[in-house]
């Protein structure tokens, strides 16, 4: 009966020391690959899903599109309202963003105020809609939220571009990049397409 006992009480001490080593496991994968501010991916885990995305549009022949976005006049946002209120803004881009995306779309914070979102099976130009999308939810969060009349406007301007057969990933976000500096040298909380099949 004791040796029962002891093998009853050493199981169950194991169990729960497993039990609680996977779930420290668990939460050491998820701070490995998620920003600790807004709980978006990380830049290292976006790269990851975008390598397999890539593979899986190369085998299939299906599309998919990249958004760049970066928050407008974030340094006058952070001068005005201290940097805890910079990492609010983020996270109610973050929140506004993802209740526009799907659940296969992959969305990170690809470092400072600039994001990122890949959109598997998506053209450019079905992307351009999804980007307005997330344009018009951010400055309709920020106008529920800002009650005081501001020196500047809370918006974002974003980036899109689809990638093209043999291309890597870099190359699709550079084309997104440079189509996001060409939505804030037209003026800013604006979408700027970068043609697919266009001269770039």
């Amino acid at each position: 009966m004791l040796l029962w006992w002891l093998c009853f009480t050493m199981g169950a001490t194991l169990g729960m020391v497993l039990m609680a080593s996977e779930r420290l496991q668990k939460e050491l994968d998820h701070q490995a690959s998620h920003d600790p501010l807004t709980g978006a991916l990380n830049r290292r885990a976006l790269l990851m899903f975008a390598e397999k995305e890539l593979a899986r549009c190369r085998r299939n022949g299906q599309p998919l599109s990249v958004l760049m976005m970066d928050l407008d006049h974030f340094k006058a946002i952070n001068d005005h309202f201290g940097h805890q209120g910079g990492d609010e803004f983020l996270c109610r881009f973050v929140s506004s963003s993802q209740r526009v995306l799907r659940t296969d779309d992959v969305f990170c914070r690809f470092g400072g105020e600039e994001f990122l979102a890949l959109l598997p099976g998506i053209t450019s130009e079905q992307a351009l809609l999804v980007a307005e999308r997330i344009r018009s939810a951010y400055r309709s969060e920020m106008e529920n939220i800002t009650t005081i009349s501001l020196p500047f406007n809370a918006t974002v301007s974003i980036g899109i571009s689809q990638y093209r057969p043999e291309e890597e990933i870099d190359d699709v976000i550079l084309r997104a990049d440079t189509a996001l500096y060409q939505a804030k040298a037209n003026g800013r909380n604006r979408c700027e397409l970068m043609e697919f099949c266009g001269a770039e």
